[in-house]
């Protein structure tokens, strides 16, 4: 039997890194700006999703973008309480 026959192991560490946007209030933003994106696009395009039968992509998208902008409103309000 020889050493590279024993199995290494490593201890378990984790970085003491500290998270990028603690507040989530950068996530949410690029989330609700991709579906207001993906809105304007459906309603620029609404005839061809209506001849293929997606139209309901529109109605997805317009609530994407309401649910996103609720949730940064009250996330930036969060945010202000905490920094204030």
């Amino acid at each position: 039997m020889s050493q590279d026959d024993q199995e290494h192991h490593l201890p378990a560490l984790q970085a003491p890194v500290k998270a990028l946007d603690p507040h989530g209030v950068q996530i949410v933003g690029l989330g609700t700006a991709m579906f207001v994106a993906g809105t304007l696009l459906c309603w620029w395009q609404l005839p061809a999703l209506v001849g293929i039968g997606k139209a309901w992509w529109l109605s997805t998208a317009l609530v994407g973008s309401g649910i996103g902008t609720l949730a940064l409103i009250v996330l930036l309000a969060l945010r202000r309480r905490r920094l204030g």
